[in-house]
């Protein structure tokens, strides 16, 4: 799946160098990717504890996201009426088939890898934002990605004039992630010593997945998802070992200096009732994580 043909002679190598230096897809060594001026269409993963967030996420991403088209929520079966619905099912793997992966293909870890509390969701989360892009129909090549848990509190734009991804920051710095990253992409390098890409959103072009995809799949000979999995350490599989945010940001300020970084001030909170102060403290957004909200959690189950 998504892989690049390589039954390409020498010379027809050399002119497409020569072509992508006169159109200006290569410069300083970066590359100059395609981006498109198609409107933003959004993805949101969820699952049943995310279900007290997920209707003010979708509202707030409607009313101040700019340049938004369609809302999406992947989810098993559908949790909202305020967005389309996307079946997991149509994804090329399921829960199942990452926790195999995950376990090494070992049945009997596996088995208990799915019966036991695990992460395996939240590894599975990760895998199906990276393939919204391609397996949602008619889907924009401009994919938010968006966690149900966070709500938007002032207008914010995701792409710069020429249609290049807009990114905010964290301060998160798992080591784990980076090692997984090293792993999985050919000359990884993290961007910035301070700076990360776990911010609970992020702008997916589709260029860049095909590039990053390109680069994974020729170096494992394997779909992504599956080298995805096998590069998570054993040791790490049941916390917290790897980051679909830290890998598609790095990645792509890696490959191009078209995305840039724009500040937005956001922070994690423990309730949702108090949003107006929040947005008269300046922030452009929070997040409600179900790890803050325990007891409401256990009322849904």
């Amino acid at each position: 799946m998504f892989k690049i043909k390589t039954n390409v002679s020498f010379l027809g190598i050399l002119i497409c160098i020569g072509l992508c230096i006169g159109i200006g897809l290569l410069t300083e060594g970066k590359a100059r990717y395609r981006f498109s001026a198609d409107p933003i269409d959004v993805i949101i993963p969820c699952t049943k504890k995310d279900l007290v967030t997920l209707n003010d996420c979708i509202q707030s991403i409607r009313s101040y996201g700019k340049g938004i088209r369609n809302i999406y929520v992947i989810s098993a079966q559908p949790l909202t009426d305020q967005a389309t619905w996307i079946d997991e099912a149509i994804f090329p793997f399921t829960k199942e088939d990452v926790a195999f992966q995950l376990c090494r293909e070992d049945k009997e870890a596996t088995l208990e890898f799915l019966t036991a509390p695990s992460r395996v969701g939240w590894y599975y989360q990760q895998l199906l934002k990276y393939y919204a892009p391609f397996v949602v129909p008619d889907i924009s090549s401009n994919v938010l990605i968006l966690d149900s848990d966070t709500v938007f509190l002032e207008p914010v734009e995701f792409l710069t004039a020429e249609g290049a991804g807009l990114y905010a920051t964290g301060r998160e710095n798992h080591l784990p992630y980076f090692e997984h990253a090293k792993k999985l992409i050919p000359g990884f390098k993290k961007h910035s010593k301070k700076a990360s890409g776990i911010c609970h959103h992020m702008v997916f072009q589709r260029p860049v997945l095909e590039d990053l995809f390109a680069d994974v799949e020729n170096r494992f000979s394997m779909p992504f998802w599956q080298a995805f999995c096998l590069c998570v350490s054993p040791l790490e599989r049941s916390g917290s070992g790897a980051s679909e945010y830290e890998i598609y940001f790095n990645f792509v300020f890696s490959r191009t200096k078209q995305v840039k970084i724009r500040r937005l001030r956001w922070k994690n909170v423990d309730s949702l009732d108090h949003l107006d102060e929040f947005r008269n403290d300046g922030y452009n957004y929070v997040s409600w994580h179900s790890w803050a909200r325990e007891d409401l959690d256990s009322e849904t189950k």
